[in-house]
């Protein structure tokens, strides 16, 4: 985004007789609130969010201490280009240190620990896996190249295992890759492309995870704590332990309002009605939503149960006009949108850390993500060392790590994973990471495991079309906009903070009618040295020479494609 555009727009008419009602507590919610007060003027009383879990945050989770265990759900991989969040970040004064903000925080944590992986991949019961050479067959990058010069319009509903070869996912830059976006072979070509072109900055150092940032504790305490913080600070309200059950809507051809709200908390269900003036900002979707915890001890389950939180309020708005989407396509096949993850405390874990430091040369957390490539349950974890909770002592190490396929009986562990406890999951993993069986026992015996069963968690990730996704703002409605992960937003991908953050900007903007230009999506695609940078790494070449200048071409775009990238370029000064 230029600084040229970087303006403090003048407040939007009659905002300050407008309300706001945020249905969902997470980041998307939250980033609603902020860029609501903050840059749309619009009083902080004036804001609600409604949130149905006691703690807002959603999946952006984090809690509990060292002598119960700490709980964390799930791990994001962030980015320099995720301009959106990092506006954000740049606005949230740090709980932590005053003077400071949340982005200058998360600047100076990566000077400090930058990630570079040394261990990407591992195999053989804690070998390292070689990430030399080409990063996949010249078939697939090929297929690859065609892909990215292919039209969303022609990709939908297919899938992965559609369009490369057999051979493509035992790639290195399949290992890489999809242990890292949790992308599977049966997943949306449509996204996979969408990840292929927005990220193609980082290919080339995926196997180092170059590129990659990390916050200066765990996202709950370096995000969420200090956003919420800062905007109840300015009179935004919170109501928690509150779930809204319907929207309902006037529709008279040519406009949709939002005319009430169907609530329940604590002191039971009650209409909310609303007007024109009422702005509605939904999170159609949650990642997380239905999970389940389990512990070191005891084998959870999934919450199959037909009441979905906003999946059903989603499902009820697409059951009357079809421009709200088709939430039935992300939330119909739970076998391919489901994993399992746990998040291990280790007191007096000297011994495995030190193990895993001597074995990978990394410290935590600069080395990033392990997957282990041969793991029945495709396993990858993240070792976070003793700084990962404000709260953290010394002697207290902590893990997060998850397992892509919940159904397999595992190597070391005879038990598909979804039917372990915490503690044999984290002896699976240890299992593989070369302990000896006695070692592994000493080790559990050390730890407590909180597990999370999460039946959604990669249902964004679906074969879909372009309108099983509702706009941010759907045509016609003038007080009703989607956020968060299950809207369409062109160019930019799911399954990332970015996305959350970026929707509920382009809501507000729409919404309110704010006269300030949305920030660009980062498109490296039509950088030339980030495409050739990419070319030499998938056939695994240093320099263009005359020797591999014909690897080069045989698989780049071919002129037809070429042709076709071109006439979509921008026009200049765009």
């Amino acid at each position: 985004m230029r600084n040229y555009d970087r303006i403090n727009a003048l407040p939007p008419d009659r905002i300050v007789e407008k309300r706001a009602h945020i249905i969902g507590g997470g980041i998307a919610g939250l980033a609603a609130a902020a860029f609501l007060v903050d840059d749309a003027h619009m009083p902080g009383p004036n804001v609600t969010i409604y949130e149905q879990l006691p703690v807002v945050g959603g999946s952006m989770d984090g809690a509990g201490d060292a002598a119960d265990g700490y709980v964390c759900r799930g791990e994001r991989e962030l980015e320099a280009w995720m301009e959106c969040l990092w506006y954000l970040c740049s606005k949230v004064p740090s709980v932590q240190t005053p003077g400071r903000t949340v982005l200058d925080e998360t600047h100076e944590a990566n000077r400090r620990e930058p990630i570079e992986a040394r261990f990407r991949l591992m195999h053989h019961q804690g070998q390292r896996y070689s990430v030399s050479g080409p990063q996949m067959s010249r078939h697939d990058a090929r297929a690859m190249s065609k892909l990215l010069m292919t039209p969303e319009s022609e990709l939908e509903g297919r899938t992965l295992a559609e369009w490369f070869s057999p051979q493509f996912t035992q790639s290195v830059f399949w290992y890489c890759w999809s242990s890292m976006l949790a992308f599977s072979p049966w997943h949306s070509l449509i996204e996979a492309r969408r990840y292929l072109e927005r990220f193609m900055t980082y290919a080339p150092g995926l196997t180092r995870l170059k590129g990659i940032l990390h916050t200066e504790f765990n996202e709950f305490d370096s995000i969420i704590r200090p956003l919420s913080v800062w905007l109840q600070s300015l009179g935004v309200q919170f109501r928690t332990d509150t779930l809204v059950e319907d929207l309902q809507t006037i529709d008279t051809g040519s406009e949709t309002v939002v005319t009430g709200m169907t609530v329940r908390d604590r002191e039971g269900e009650r209409q909310v009605g609303l007007t024109r003036d009422d702005l509605v900002f939904f999170t159609n979707g949650s990642l997380t939503q239905n999970a389940t915890l389990a512990d070191t001890t005891t084998a959870g389950k999934f919450d199959l149960s037909l009441d979905r939180g906003c999946f059903t309020v989603w499902e009820k708005l697409a059951a009357r006009d079809s421009k709200f989407g088709n939430p039935a396509t992300f939330i119909s096949d739970v076998e391919r949108t489901n994993w399992v993850s746990f998040f291990v405390t280790l007191r007096d874990g000297g011994h495995f850390f030190d193990f895993m430091e001597r074995k990978t040369g990394e410290v935590p957390p600069c080395g990033g993500a392990i997957t282990v490539v041969d793991s029945a349950w495709k396993l990858g974890f993240v070792l976070y060392g003793n700084r990962y909770y404000p709260n953290q002592p010394d002697d207290v190490d902590v893990l997060w790590a998850y397992g892509q396929l919940s159904n397999v009986t595992g190597d070391y562990v005879h038990k598909p994973m979804r039917e372990c406890t915490g503690g044999e999951m984290f002896a699976e993993m240890l299992y593989h990471c070369g302990l000896s069986p006695e070692e592994i026992d000493r080790t559990v015996a050390a730890c407590y495991v909180s597990t999370a069963y999460m039946p959604y968690i990669t249902s964004q990730f679906m074969p879909r079309k372009i309108s099983d996704r509702p706009q941010v703002i759907a045509q016609g409605c003038v007080n009703l906009a989607f956020i968060g992960q299950f809207v369409e937003v062109p160019g930019d991908v799911v399954f990332t903070v970015e996305t959350s953050v970026r929707s509920a900007m382009m809501a507000v903007w729409g919404l309110t009618g704010l006269d300030k230009p949305v920030i660009p999506i980062h498109e490296p695609g039509y950088d030339m040295r980030v495409v050739m940078a990419n070319l030499k790494a998938a056939v695994g070449v240093e320099e263009v020479n005359l020797r591999t200048l014909p690897r080069l071409v045989a698989v780049g775009p071919s002129p037809r494609q070429l042709a076709r990238m071109l006439s979509s370029l921008p026009p200049p000064g765009a």
